[in-house]
């Protein structure tokens, strides 16, 4: 059984004025235990509208989310326990940082579940070691952080809940590269050590390429590819047309097929390339 699917969601945002905007149309999909499934699009296209439907912070106009098979909606009173399951990370989360301490806002979500102390302070000291933050900044106000560690501790305060399924709308943006590489790792990390479920909301199509496990494409609001990450980024011309880049080292070998290489259409990642390539140069890939 999926653990998380959506089954033929639409949403249109002020429904009945002269601004209704349909956002979402018709979307199905559903995830795999475990799996990190990789969500693109351009600007518009719905993932964050999308994302937003999985925990409860929107409902439906039509259509269902159903969490182990049961409709999210079906009690909606107890859609609060639906978010403790379905974390979400929301582009920019050090902006949602409030309380005085690292330790207070990374335990602010156990609190709200109503765990005892030692259970709240388990998850606390694990979930900052999941992201790298080292227990002497615990006590410290989180303005007092670069911005990387605020978006660590921010993400912190999401894991520490230990969401079956957990959600983030572009972690990394905003970041350099040495912050975008730390991001990734630790949401690598996490889904190693704890089962998690993850879907990963993304610009970036070289993040997707090396951590997805599949790929969801949103174009106008619908779901216009849903696939491996080689299955998707083998279609580089598709997403060209849907406005979409795709990662820099598939766009120098297409160029190079252009050119009368015999290099494939497939490749997505530097490590590909180099196996691809050294054949043709008379190297080998082993060395």
């Amino acid at each position: 059984m999926a653990v998380l699917e959506v089954q033929n969601l639409t949403y249109t945002y002020a429904a009945g004025s002269p601004f209704e905007k349909q956002a979402v149309h018709a979307v199905s999909f559903c995830t795999r235990p475990g799996e990190l499934l990789g969500i693109i699009g351009h600007t518009g296209s719905g993932k964050s509208t999308l994302v937003q439907h999985l925990n409860g912070l929107l409902r439906p106009t039509e259509g269902k989310v159903l969490l182990d098979g049961e409709d999210i909606w079906e009690k909606p009173k107890e859609i609060r326990r639906v978010r403790f399951r379905v974390g979400m990370v929301f582009q920019y989360p050090e902006y949602q940082l409030f309380e005085d301490t690292i330790y207070k806002d990374i335990a602010f979500g156990p609190r709200n579940m109503g765990l005892d102390e030692a259970e709240i302070d388990r998850r606390v000291r694990l979930a900052a070691g999941y992201v790298g933050l080292p227990e002497e900044l615990l006590d410290k106000s989180p303005f007092d952080l670069s911005g990387g560690e605020k978006r660590r501790a921010a993400i912190a305060g999401v894991m520490a809940m230990e969401p079956d399924i957990l959600v983030l709308d572009e972690p990394t943006a905003g970041l350099d590269p040495r912050g975008r590489e730390r991001v990734l790792s630790l949401i690598e990390d996490y889904r190693a050590r704890s089962g998690a479920t993850v879907l990963l909301v993304s610009h970036s199509m070289e993040d997707i390429a090396r951590v997805a496990d599949r790929v969801l494409v949103m174009d106008q609001g619908t779901v216009a590819m849903l696939d491996t990450v080689q299955g998707v980024f083998s279609r580089a011309d598709q997403l060209q047309a849907m406005g979409l880049t795709v990662p820099a080292v598939t766009q120098i070998m297409l160029y190079l097929r252009e050119q009368g290489v015999d290099v494939g259409t497939d490749v997505y990642t530097v490590s590909q390339a180099v196996e691809r390539l050294l054949p043709l140069l008379g190297g080998d890939a082993g060395c």
